[in-house]
């Protein structure tokens, strides 16, 4: 993938939890006092105005200090669209858009939105994804353009324990039809959630043959904590969180059954200036059906549809 400043990494890192986003083509366009009031707009428990939901439900958006920072566009259960507001300001989105087949996605699109318009040095991510016989994702393409001009490619390997749960990807970067680049994701799953991703990259022969001389870390992803609640990224496709966490590392957490409730993020050094470590807290209050519905201060709220 385009790797990023260690100062953007860690904005995005900052962001990865509670993103702004806007969405122009819904009825319920967020930041809109009307349709979403200060108390949180419709959804699920306390400090919502909308009716309780008792069952079955997919996330609609997150609202941190009465402004939207996600929203996911469905219809039913389907993930139509997408969007999360960038590091760079409060008109500048991230959207993501899946393509179904038969059922599945095996296409998600990434792309930025300045004011409503594709910037002039847009970054998209075109993902390319296949499933083996069980239903596991076993390989991924993906073309990245800058400005609308090819830039960067790469491919995707997977592997599952005898669970199912995956332990690792592996990624190989290229320029044009020449391989650059590898990066290997090592995931420590402890149950359901993921505690640890651990990032390594080093370089690969024209072929695409590993360097495992040239290894380095790029990162260390630990999420020690979580609860025993619903996580509410669950009750969208799994696949697209693989797609989104390939762009974003610090992601991968929202892949497990639970809330994580700790972080700490290891980045290697730049040069010889150590990064600094990463870290922070999350606490929830949950509805009656174990799904979170704000944090404790009640400053960020999940906002649910009900199925």
């Amino acid at each position: 993938m385009i790797r990023k400043n260690f100062f953007k990494v860690v904005a995005a890192l900052l962001l990865s939890f509670t993103f702004s986003s806007c969405d122009n083509t819904t009825n319920d366009p967020i930041n809109n006092n009307t349709n979403n009031p200060s108390t949180g707009g419709s959804g699920s428990g306390s400090g919502t105005t909308g009716p309780t939901i008792t069952g079955p439900r997919i996330l609609h958006k997150i609202v941190v200090n009465n402004v939207t920072n996600q929203e996911f566009v469905t219809t039913g259960n389907v993930l139509q669209k997408a969007i999360f507001q960038e590091a760079s300001g409060p008109t500048s989105f991230f959207i993501g858009t899946p393509t179904y087949t038969s059922g599945k996605i095996t296409k998600v699109k990434f792309g930025q939105e300045i004011n409503g318009a594709v910037p002039a040095n847009n970054i998209a991510y075109d993902f390319d994804i296949t499933y083996d016989s069980s239903g596991k994702i076993n390989y991924t393409s993906c073309q990245t353009t800058l400005g609308g001009a090819p830039h960067f490619g790469m491919e995707y390997t997977y592997t599952y324990d005898s669970s199912g749960k995956m332990t690792k990807i592996v990624e190989k970067k290229k320029s044009g039809t020449t391989y650059i680049q590898f990066t290997n994701y090592t995931f420590t799953n402890t149950g359901d959630n993921i505690t640890k991703v651990v990032a390594e990259n080093g370089t690969t022969s024209a072929t695409g043959v590993p360097n495992m001389s040239t290894l380095m870390s790029a990162g260390t992803y630990n999420y020690p904590l979580y609860d025993d609640k619903i996580n509410p990224y669950t009750t969208l496709p799994k696949t697209f969180f693989v797609m989104w966490s390939l762009v974003h590392p610090t992601n991968f957490q929202s892949l497990s059954a639970n809330n994580v409730k700790s972080f700490n993020i290891v980045f290697p050094p730049i040069g010889s200036v150590p990064a600094p470590l990463v870290s922070g807290d999350f606490t929830y209050i949950y509805d009656s059906m174990n799904y979170p519905v704000s944090d404790q201060g009640q400053a960020q709220k999940y906002i649910y549809k009900a199925l």
